[in-house]
């Protein structure tokens, strides 16, 4: 499962858990032997379990980030996938992280130029996250582009629907912005 597909944060949540679950095991694990083996914690395995500790907490950071992530709602991901065109780009699951504030897409539709998000994160500033993933398409180089996030289904779908009637579609660029929110996503 990739980034974009419709699951693939609960599925990195419970993968991040699971992984930062085994890493303080085994550093947990490390020193117990040492202990066991010497009678004394101060051991060369004491040494390798603390050392065992940076990747364990490494993982911890990442699993509490994808433990804020919200996740795209059954009911959404059926309206989307319901009004989405055969050659649309769409995107679920996106946590997008900038230098202030994280967002919270649900969901994303990219065709011809235009960039449409809907998130179902009441606290999450549209105007702010519009401005930066512009900013961040610009800097990839793609300057005529329209980006418009909602926090209303009724609204998104509107817009999907506008989309799909656009006649030209340029499939490469499309596949290329998306590539950058992957990219730009947990």
């Amino acid at each position: 499962m990739t980034k974009g597909c419709y699951g693939y944060l609960k599925r990195q949540k419970k993968m991040e858990i699971l992984k930062t679950i085994l890493y303080f095991g085994l550093s947990g694990a490390v020193f117990a032997a040492g202990y066991f083996t010497t009678g004394t914690k101060t051991n060369l395995l004491t040494i390798v379990a603390v050392l065992g500790c940076l990747p364990a907490s490494k993982s911890m950071v990442s699993m509490i980030m994808y433990l804020r992530a919200g996740v795209c709602s059954k009911q959404c991901y059926e309206a989307v996938r319901e009004l989405a065109a055969e050659d649309m780009t769409v995107l679920y699951d996106l946590y997008l992280t900038a230098y202030k504030e994280n967002f919270q897409l649900s969901a994303a539709v990219v065709r011809s130029g235009n960039l449409c998000g809907f998130t179902e994160d009441s606290a999450c500033d549209l105007s702010a996250g519009e401005k930066h993933m512009g900013e961040i398409l610009r800097q990839s180089g793609y300057n005529n582009l329209t980006v418009k996030l909602f926090d209303k289904l009724p609204g998104f779908t509107d817009r999907m629907k506008q989309l799909a009637e656009i006649p030209e579609k340029d499939e490469k660029k499309d596949e290329a912005i998306a590539e950058i929110l992957r990219d730009i996503s947990l």
